[in-house]
């Protein structure tokens, strides 16, 4: 293997690929979590940065992840996100040449941060588990077609829209049923009650029960 775990960098046509050994386990997914100081407990809206189209938050999140194999820091990956926009100047963010109250787009990424790590978590508990043939991330389908994981079981694809049973979680997992046609594939609702969760430091984790229920779901 090559340094910094990497096992091979492809170029194919007008892409480049890298293909990084991505072994770590709950164990230690779940001690990292534990040290990160979460902020964005009680924060305000600001209606402007809600009612915006930013780019994703997501992708400075498995950014960082994918380089040193450690659930990132809400600092890090907020900083990064914001080298990446540009136009931070102060209190404001200028973005496609409009002001906005910068304190407003942080507490926007801090009400998604913690779901960022709740499906990591569940994609490394997914696979732990050893009950399905293959589990699988990707980002571009996360979030262009809103579907969280996809699993194969007994050579069958299941694609797996996660959320909490929280009127935030309803209210996104409307949007994205509104913006997506999953007629053609085998997808599963799998919401969860908050109160199921498992807190581990200041973030609330999916757990064994809901790896039992889903695999109920899909028929194991």
């Amino acid at each position: 293997m090559f340094l910094r775990r990497i096992k091979d960098i492809r170029i194919i046509g007008n892409e480049i690929s890298t293909i990084r050994d991505a072994s770590i386990s709950v164990f230690e997914i779940e001690r990292q979590i534990k040290t990160i100081k979460y902020s964005g407990d009680g924060k305000i809206k600001d209606t402007e940065v809600e009612k915006a189209t930013f780019p994703p938050f997501i992708q400075a999140f498995y950014y960082h992840f994918f380089a040193d194999l450690k659930v990132p820091a809400e600092e890090r990956v907020f900083q990064t996100y914001l080298d990446w926009i540009g136009g931070n100047n102060g209190e404001v963010i200028v973005y496609e040449n409009k002001e906005y109250n910068l304190e407003g787009l942080k507490n926007r990424f801090l009400r998604t941060y913690p779901s960022l790590i709740r499906d990591l978590h569940f994609l490394y508990l997914l696979k732990e588990s050893n009950l399905f043939e293959q589990v699988e991330y990707s980002m571009e389908r996360d979030y262009f077609n809103g579907l969280d994981l996809k699993i194969n079981s007994n050579n069958k694809d299941y694609y797996i829209s996660l959320f909490v049973d929280t009127s935030r979680g309803r209210y996104f997992k409307s949007k994205k049923k509104l913006r997506h046609d999953y007629s053609e594939i085998n997808e599963i609702e799998f919401s969860v009650e908050f109160n199921s969760l498992s807190k581990f430091g200041n973030i609330y984790l999916l757990n064994q029960s809901h790896i039992y229920r889903l695999s109920e779901l899909i028929g194991k």
